[in-house]
């Protein structure tokens, strides 16, 4: 998978596949800026669906250059859970 225009070309099952297989690649659980709220929400992959609503609200340090994730999109921006994920965010499932 190299860019979200190829996830969002998948049918709905293997969308579903890449997206699980890609949290189970996250780096968000072993951030610094992660938080027990997130954590308990099971919120991750900030860069695929957007900043959190209402768990994560300061910025301590930032994982996401070093995550597979990023790198597999080749993402460029950081802090995902506070400023919101790329621009070409996949289809919601």
């Amino acid at each position: 998978m190299k860019s979200i225009q190829d996830l969002n070309r998948l049918s709905p099952e293997k969308r579903k596949e890449a997206i699980a297989d890609m949290r189970s690649k996250c780096a968000c659980p072993s951030c610094p800026t992660y938080t027990e709220c997130a954590a308990e929400r099971k919120e991750t992959t900030f860069c695929f669906y957007g900043k959190s609503l209402d768990c994560i609200n300061r910025e301590i340090s930032c994982k996401c250059p070093k995550c597979p994730v990023h790198e597999e999109y080749r993402f460029r921006k950081k802090y995902y859970c506070t400023k919101g994920g790329e621009s070409t965010a996949p289809k919601r499932l």
